[in-house]
């Protein structure tokens, strides 16, 4: 009997997986999907942003990742082209578009900084607890419960400039009007990070999606078993971990109702852990932490935390100071 079943083969669902097998776990990966690796490709383009969700999973779950893409011929370099940085995103802006309306976007992004750091404890390095969820304390870490990626770009002096704001939603397939306002703090992610990219040994770009067989050999290397169906009842493994993706959509907040406001939304996302299902923890692209790729990558790791501390009463989160000993 496996200590772990994980259901899904989506990023969140191999982050625990394959973290939870390093830490002594027997895991069995259910990803009810034939075609879940083509899956996970078709969410990566051709650059891979915030690299330290990979470098950490890769770090924590085996051979770090400079050695893993090595295996494969694969190097994760910096990718120049357009700018990130702060002063050559600046530089790029007053030649394109003049000088205050560079000082517009570097100040809008500075702002934004503040809103990555208020959202971290929020489902993206903690789980959501209802002191640091709650309306209060949300709206002390400078969010709001009604703005919108639209409205905010509406405060921003040239439309190529409210153009970056909207397209965090648009790309997305999502309406920025329904988009909260924090997430605008992808441009702050963006700007510390930087946008990566994969090379081969010749120096050739390669698609970001390439991750993905590196993924399938971690999988392999920690004896994550693999199963074509779910049992009909997951229960008698010791823990389960849900990356199944509910498909939780952002809704545009109504007028003149008090409740569904973002603040309501984001409390409603799965939690992590609930005391009422003891052993059962969610992760996913519906999870607090967002969506993207990296996103799942946390929301998978904060599940495994929780997973193996319902297992062992072990306490494996990085705010553990006793580990670093």
């Amino acid at each position: 009997m496996a200590d772990v079943t994980v259901l899904g083969g989506t990023f969140a669902g191999v982050a625990a997986a394959v973290r939870l097998a390093r830490v002594g776990h027997t895991v069995v990966l259910v990803p009810g999907r034939d075609d879940w690796a083509a899956a996970l490709r078709a969410e990566l383009g051709p650059t891979l942003d915030f690299p330290a969700p990979w470098r950490d999973l890769f770090k924590k779950s085996g051979r770090p990742a400079a050695g893993a893409l090595g295996l494969h011929g694969l190097e994760l370099v910096a990718d120049p082209d357009p700018p990130t940085d702060r002063g050559q995103r600046w530089y790029a802006d007053r030649d394109a578009l003049g000088a205050a309306h560079a000082d517009a976007w570097r100040s809008f992004v500075d702002a934004a900084d503040a809103t990555w750091q208020a959202l971290r404890p929020l489902g993206v390095e903690a789980e959501i607890t209802a002191a640091t969820g709650s309306d209060a304390a949300l709206t002390r870490a400078g969010l709001h419960p009604r703005r919108s990626l639209a409205d905010v770009a509406r405060t921003l002096p040239h439309p190529t400039l409210a153009a970056r704001v909207t397209a965090l939603a648009t790309d997305r397939g999502l309406d920025p009007r329904a988009a909260p306002a924090w997430l605008i703090s992808r441009l702050a992610v963006e700007r510390t990070f930087g946008r990566w990219r994969l090379l081969d040994a010749a120096g050739a770009a390669r698609p970001a999606s390439e991750l993905v067989d590196v993924l399938r050999d971690r999988i392999a290397d920690r004896g994550v078993a693999l199963a074509d169906a779910a049992p009909a009842d997951p229960s008698p493994a010791r823990a389960v971990v849900d990356a199944r993706d509910p498909g939780v959509a952002w809704r545009r907040p109504r007028p003149l109702r008090r409740e569904g406001t973002f603040f309501d939304q984001l409390r409603r996302r799965p939690l992590v852990s609930d005391p009422a299902a003891p052993g059962l923890f969610l992760a996913s692209a519906s999870s607090a932490a967002g969506a993207e790729p990296w996103a799942q990558l946390l929301s998978g790791a904060l599940a495994a935390y929780a997973a193996h501390a319902h297992l062992t009463g072990e306490d494996i989160r990085p705010t553990n100071k006793a580990l670093a000993r």
